[in-house]
């Protein structure tokens, strides 16, 4: 199952150039071409890129990973996916941002060694992160965005809430977006989150993979 939902995911965010490819051309502001098809408006090019304000909603599912090398320990399984971005334009096509993002893994499985022991029930591991972050948009839409910051995880046994752990979060996203006006857009994602959280007595290394559904003002 675990194998199934990466495979799956990574299929997805492959696919996000090829949906971008198969779309029409939309031009952005300060494109020198774009007043040749005025017809394709997805951002307002007469204001200025300086103003522009970015705010981007995404949720979604993912699989993650959460390796414990010191007690030779792995949780796996499936999550929920949420982040807000929120900043503002800095160059043509290009946001400065904010990120609060939350990964939060139900009920996992345990392992060590390879071998699958159980899974830990109404439990969930759960990691936050908040961030600065740029997202960049080609002219056919699509975009990317990197984000570096603090992370945290907690884990919650039966609604009460036990270790956390404090360290360093990265995410990766690529997405393409369907105008739906001249500065709203809805779209598709891939994320990859990387996360190395602590405390005394242990130590995660943790990767996660995420297919998103966006929604962004810009």
């Amino acid at each position: 199952m675990r194998f199934t939902l990466t495979l799956g995911l990574l299929v997805s965010v492959a696919l996000i150039p090829a949906i971008a490819e198969a779309q029409p051309r939309r031009y952005y502001r300060h494109d020198p071409d774009y007043r040749r098809e005025p017809d394709y408006h997805y951002r307002d090019r007469d204001r200025d890129y300086r103003s522009g304000l970015f705010v981007r909603g995404a949720a979604g599912i993912g699989g993650v990973t959460a390796d414990d090398d010191d007690n030779d320990l792995t949780l796996s399984g499936g999550a929920g996916v949420f982040s807000l971005d929120l900043g503002g334009a800095v160059a043509p096509n290009l946001a400065l941002h904010g990120r609060l993002s939350i990964n939060s893994m139900f009920e996992p499985t345990i392992s060590s060694g390879g071998e699958a022991f159980d899974t830990l029930d109404d439990t969930s591991l759960t990691f936050t992160l908040l961030g600065g972050g740029l997202t960049y948009y080609t002219p056919s839409n699509v975009y990317f965005t990197g984000v570096l910051g603090l992370s945290r995880a907690s884990f919650e046994f039966d609604g009460d809430e036990y270790d956390r752990l404090t360290g360093v979060g990265f995410m990766g996203d690529i997405g393409y977006e369907w105008p739906l006006s001249s500065q709203l857009g809805l779209g598709i994602g891939g994320r990859l989150e990387l996360h190395s959280v602590w405390n005394q007595d242990e130590k995660l290394q943790t990767a996660a993979l995420g297919l998103l559904l966006t929604l962004t003002y810009f």
